[in-house]
């Protein structure tokens, strides 16, 4: 006999046509066979992608995908993880920020609750002074007096325990609400790095990037924009696993931020790409920075045993372009790719700029 589950189960299939239940499995099947012919990892996260992908909703995934795959990007599991995170499941961080936001509404209330509570029996209060300064005072006896005092004295008492009972109320919501706002502040920090290397992240870029101009275009500032990728990248995670890959992504990202100060902004801008946005620069200093960091890089890793040296032949190419007047935000993109390419056509492992190859 079916169990209770198994009977709402099969009354539930019988109520989904079969024209609807056939076409989820036709989906199933080519997600699964996506995730097969790009070797990606057949998690969660990479189903829900290719199954959206497949069944072309939303259709801004499918074009995201789309890109990649003709741009001949990697579907490795950093940009499944942001396409699921733009596309599929964007309103994470908003229902965190929004639950916070909440708990700070609900604070405020409580403190206007406690003041209007105060309020009232402040009222109160002088209502009781005011009659009694309009008490007679004329042949009035000892015993009228002490109950008088008596009556001021118990309303006095009231106003004290009022009084502090508002200000440890206030003390208490003050100190919530301080830290719903570290907590929102954390939150809003956190929306903006990569999870692995803890540099910004894609999104950060995007919106400094466009910051970033606007200002160079009002004020005539410079600066200068930085694609980095790691070369042969995708041999590493295929020879020593993705854990050597993770730590070489790690290495390479705390270089690259060690070699940045002030208002210089790293971020992993996709897989082992990574944009180094740096205002108030020219095109030769930064070439000299990025062949600095270059240097640092290899010999970190050769110094570093758990890159496993003898194995693991890691290393880095850099293009760079000058912020020019009436560029765009991808006209900036291009130009630094340009660079980037070129780079890697002359043998990686080496920096160019726009205008200086």
């Amino acid at each position: 006999m079916a169990s209770a589950a198994q009977a709402q189960q099969i009354e539930s299939e019988e109520d989904t046509p079969l024209s609807e239940r056939m076409l989820v499995f036709k989906h199933c099947k080519a997600a699964f066979d996506e995730i097969q012919k790009h070797g990606t990892a057949p998690d969660p996260t990479a189903y829900a992608v290719w199954y959206s992908y497949v069944s072309r909703s939303p259709a801004e995934l499918r074009l995201a995908v789309d890109k990649i795959i003709t741009t001949g990007g990697a579907l490795d599991e950093y940009e499944l993880n942001e396409l699921f995170r733009e596309h599929i499941s964007p309103n994470q961080s908003v229902e965190k920020n929004e639950a916070i936001g909440k708990e700070i509404e609900s604070s405020i209330q409580d403190v206007s609750k406690l003041l209007q509570a105060g309020m009232t029996q402040n009222a109160h209060f002088r209502t009781t002074l005011d009659d009694l300064s309009e008490t007679p005072t004329d042949d009035v006896d000892g015993h009228d007096v002490k109950a008088l005092l008596g009556q001021l004295i118990s309303e006095s008492q009231k106003m004290s325990v009022v009084s502090t009972r508002l200000t440890d109320g206030l003390r208490k919501s003050q100190e919530k609400v301080q830290k719903l706002n570290e907590e929102l502040e954390q939150a809003r920090r956190q929306s903006l790095l990569d999870p692995l290397t803890s540099v910004a992240n894609r999104r950060a870029f995007e919106n400094r990037i466009r910051a970033q101009i606007e200002e160079a275009s009002d004020t005539g500032g410079r600066f200068c924009l930085v694609l980095a990728d790691l070369d042969e990248f995708k041999a590493v995670n295929d020879n020593l696993g993705h854990q050597a890959g993770d730590q070489v992504l790690k290495k390479f990202a705390s270089t690259l931020f060690e070699n940045t100060k002030g208002q210089d902004l790293v971020a992993r801008y996709g897989g082992d790409e990574f944009a180094i946005i740096l205002p108030n620069i020219d095109v030769m200093s930064a070439y000299n920075l990025m062949v600095t960091v270059k240097h640092q890089f290899e010999q970190a890793r050769a110094s570093t045993s758990q890159f496993h040296a003898a194995q693991l032949e890691a290393t880095a190419s850099f293009g760079i372009a000058p912020f020019k007047a009436r560029r765009t935000v991808e006209d900036l993109i291009a130009a630094a790719d340009t660079a980037l390419n070129k780079a890697k056509s002359l043998g990686r492992n080496r920096v160019c700029a726009e205008g200086l190859f």
